[in-house]
């Protein structure tokens, strides 16, 4: 029996060993991965210490500006509504009373 690691270059064992990687190597480069398009992710976001975040977040086609800190999460506001910042702060602000 011949070893497959002793096998010279111009080999019958070489060149069977050859195909056989070719046709590995084809076989794994033609297998894809479907991954399904995530439809929430994070736009960006800015540390306001303390454990506190605002953030831009996207599922779908809205967006929506949310405030963390330790304990909890909140809207401040739904993006892309033509609505001045100053209303959606008072708003806000009311909601919080």
């Amino acid at each position: 029996m011949i070893d497959a690691t002793t096998a010279k270059a111009g080999s019958p064992v070489a060149a069977l060993r050859s195909t056989l990687w070719g046709r590995f190597r084809k076989t794994i480069l033609a297998i894809r991965v479907n991954r399904t398009p995530r439809r929430l992710r994070l736009c960006e976001s800015v540390s306001l210490g303390e454990k506190r975040v605002v953030a831009v977040i996207q599922y779908e086609t809205q967006k929506f500006l949310v405030g963390a800190g330790a304990h909890s999460v909140s809207l401040l506001a739904r993006l892309g509504e033509d609505r001045d910042f100053s209303e959606l702060l008072t708003e806000w602000c009311e909601r919080e009373r």
